[in-house]
C-alpha cells in the first residue's frame, strides 16, 4: 500500500510500541496502519483513523522581512499552519528621501503569503528597497482567559474607498468587549493594481476607534484616481497594554496626536512603558485623519524600534503634489519583544 509518510521503528519485541508524530494540521482527519515483518512473512494491520482537534490559539507570529522592493513579490513563509491568516505589515523608511510606499499582500495561503511595497507617487522620487515588519494571526476571536488578552482578527470586504475630503468606511461589530481597543489593519488582497492603504476611526474621521464604535476602510488619500476595486481588509483588534500571547510579549496602544509628516522633521516618537526587556518588530496603523490629505504611518530611521521608544512618521502620497508635510496624527501600534 502507498502512504504519504512512514516511520521505521526498527526491531521490537512482542508488546506495546509507539512513535511520536509532528507537524500535524489541526482539525484534520488522519489515517494510519502498521506493518510487521519477520521470517514468517509480512502482515499489515487494520487502517485506523483519528481527527486532530482545532488549535484554539491565535498563532501570533511576527518578523521583519528584509529588502522588499517594488518590482517583484517576496514569498513570506510562516512557521505555523493557518486555516485563515490575517496579516498586517508596516514599512521601515530610513530617511525623507525615499519615495512614499505602502505594503501590499496577495496569495495568502495556509503557510505563506506574498509581500511587496507599492509606490504612491508618480515614479519620479528616489526609491530604495525597505525592510517590512509583519504580524500574523489566525482569524478568530480570543479572550484573556484562553490566550492572555482580549483580541480578535477578521477579514472584511471593502466596497467603498476613502479619498481626500471623502471618508467612506464600514462599521465593524467586535466579537469581544474592549475598554481601550487598538485597531491594526491591512489591505490584504491585490484585486486592484492601484495602491490603497488601511485606516480606521469611530465613524468620525478625526476620532480614533472607541469601545463603542469601530469603522474601517481603504484610503487613496490625494490620488486623483479615486476609484478602486473591492479589496479584502484584514483587521486585528487588541485590548491596549502589555500582554503575552503564544510566548510572545508585546505592548500595544493608540498614541498621542503628535506624529507629523515625513516631510517635516521626523522621527516622531512614542515612549513605551518600559515593560519590554527588548524589542524586535513593530506594526503601525492609521487611526483617524486630522489631515484632509490623509496618509499612513511608517516606522522611521535606522533603529525605529527599541524597548522604550517607537520612532515613526506620517507619510503621504505624491500623486497630486510633492509635499509630504502632514499635520499631527494619532497612530495605533504594537511592539514585540
Amino acid at each position: 500500500e502507498n502512504w504519504d509518510n512512514s516511520v521505521a521503528l526498527g526491531t521490537n519485541s512482542t508488546g506495546l510500541f509507539s512513535s511520536a508524530l509532528s507537524s500535524l494540521i489541526d482539525n484534520t482527519p488522519y489515517f494510519y496502519t502498521v506493518k510487521a515483518v519477520n521470517s514468517a512473512g509480512t502482515v499489515w494491520g487494520s487502517t485506523v483513523t483519528f481527527n486532530t482537534t482545532k488549535d484554539q490559539a491565535p498563532k501570533l507570529y511576527r518578523t521583519t522581512v528584509s529588502s522588499v522592493g517594488t518590482d517583484s513579490w517576496v514569498r513570506v513563509n510562516v512557521p505555523n499552519y493557518y486555516h485563515s491568516m490575517v496579516v498586517v505589515a508596516t514599512p521601515r523608511i530610513a530617511d525623507q528621501n525615499n519615495a512614499p510606499v505602502v505594503t501590499r499582500i496577495t496569495n495568502v495561503g495556509n503557510t505563506s503569503f506574498d509581500l511587496i511595497v507599492q509606490r504612491a507617487d508618480t515614479g519620479t522620487a528616489t526609491f530604495t528597497a525597505v525592510d517590512v515588519d509583519v504580524m500574523v494571526v489566525e482569524e478568530g476571536s480570543y479572550t484573556a482567559a484562553n490566550c492572555g488578552v482580549d483580541m480578535e482578527a477578521y477579514k472584511h470586504t471593502s466596497t467603498t474607498t476613502t479619498y481626500k475630503n471623502n471618508y467612506a468606511t464600514d462599521q465593524i461589530t467586535s466579537a469581544n468587549t474592549y475598554t481601550s481597543p487598538v485597531v491594526l489593519g491591512q489591505v490584504m488582497s491585490f484585486n486592484d493594481s492601484r495602491w490603497s492603504v488601511f485606516w480606521a476611526c469611530d465613524g468620525n474621521r478625526a476620532n480614533v476607534p472607541s469601545a463603542s464604535a469601530i469603522y474601517i476602510g481603504k484610503s487613496v488619500a490625494e490620488d486623483p484616481d479615486k476609484v478602486r476595486n473591492d479589496e479584502t481588509l484584514g483587521y486585528i483588534i487588541i485590548e491596549s497594554g502589555v500582554s503575552t500571547v503564544n510566548g510572545t510579549t508585546f505592548e500595544c496602544g493608540t498614541g498621542a496626536d503628535t506624529v507629523e509628516g515625513i516631510g517635516k522633521s521626523p522621527a516622531y516618537t512614542y515612549t513605551l512603558s518600559g515593560s519590554l526587556t527588548s524589542a524586535t518588530n513593530a506594526v503601525l496603523s492609521a487611526v483617524a485623519f486630522d489631515g484632509a490629505d490623509q496618509g499612513w504611518p511608517v516606522l522611521y530611521g535606522s533603529t525605529p524600534v527599541t524597548s522604550t521608544t517607537l520612532s515613526m512618521a506620517y507619510d503621504e502620497d505624491m500623486k497630486a503634489d510633492s509635499e509630504r508635510t502632514h499635520t499631527t496624527e494619532q497612530v495605533a501600534y504594537i511592539v514585540f519583544e
